[in-house]
């Protein structure tokens, strides 16, 4: 029992040090790209809502959903949880002993009526036999342009894909460091996201 309750514990550690490294990348991340240089009052609005689930299949084969809600009234960062569950873990054999890879963590921040920059970053793990956490064989980092179509379409523009190893990571806090230079850098094509929609109940069909 102390085993399990000592490797909760640091499960819960590491998820918070992920989560404070995101967080102490977003002024860096926002004033480079020149998203802060004006007040949300200052852009004008659009009415349409960025919050809420969004979906889209890349390469035609694999599903990749956004979670997104916003972290002020002001509507000018929204976090976003991103889910790849058919995301090869090996990056096309680049890191084979990848086993799976991490949820996307990071933000959207609005740039005007309805465009985005988006700033997300996802590890790649190699698991523990013995049941431990895991290693981080990679990070990768995803950058791009959103653009609100209309309320069900999101569509990222310009979207590339950073790869990062363990090395560049000399503070150990999960993410790459400040001027370290990827791998490799992959365009990402651009990516159609739908609204997630409420589906409809079925009619219960008797069992004879």
């Amino acid at each position: 029992m102390n085993t399990r309750r000592r490797q909760y514990q640091r499960v819960v550690v590491v998820l918070g040090m992920l989560w404070v490294g995101a967080l102490a990348t977003l002024p860096r991340t926002t004033v480079n790209g020149n998203e802060t240089t004006r007040g949300a009052e200052d852009l004008p609005s659009s009415g349409l809502s960025l919050g809420g689930i969004w979906t889209t299949m890349m390469d035609g084969d694999s599903i990749c959903s956004l979670v997104v809600s916003a972290q002020s009234s002001e509507g000018m960062v929204y976090t976003v949880v991103g889910k790849h569950p058919q995301c090869p873990p090996t990056q096309g054999g680049f890191f084979s002993e990848a086993n799976r890879v991490s949820d996307m963590l990071g933000y959207f921040v609005r740039t005007g009526a309805n465009t985005f920059r988006l700033s997300v970053v996802f590890h790649g793990i190699k698991d523990d036999p013995a049941g431990g956490l895991g290693e981080i064989l990679y990070m990768i980092t995803l950058n791009g342009t959103g653009e609100l179509i209309d309320k069900d379409t999101l569509v990222l523009h310009e979207s590339t894909g950073s790869a990062y190893v363990p090395a560049q990571d000399a503070n150990g806090d999960r993410l790459p460091d400040e001027r370290a230079e990827p791998l490799g850098c992959v365009p990402m094509g651009e990516l159609t996201f739908k609204r997630l929609p409420m589906f409809p109940a079925c009619e219960s069909i008797a069992t004879p």
